[in-house]
């Protein structure tokens, strides 16, 4: 599951990096209600490990941190 969630965050920030009109406070909302619920939910049915849930929330945070320092070079 850790994989495939992780395969899938990929894409989603890779094809974000692409586009030269990113919204950083629409992509910051996905994650906080999108995302990381999801997340959540599959940690408290147990399909998630705490650690794997904290590994995917550090990577998601990390590419994050990654596009607004790419989008402030831009500017």
């Amino acid at each position: 599951m850790k994989d495939e969630i992780l395969s899938a965050l990929r894409k989603f920030f890779e094809e974000l990096e692409g586009k030269g009109d990113v919204d950083l406070k629409r992509i910051e909302w996905e994650l906080d209600n999108i995302i990381y619920p999801y997340i959540g939910s599959y940690i408290a049915s147990g399909e998630l490990s705490k650690e794997e849930g904290r590994e995917i929330f550090e990577f998601c945070e990390k590419k994050l941190r990654e596009l607004k320092e790419s989008l402030s070079r831009r500017s």
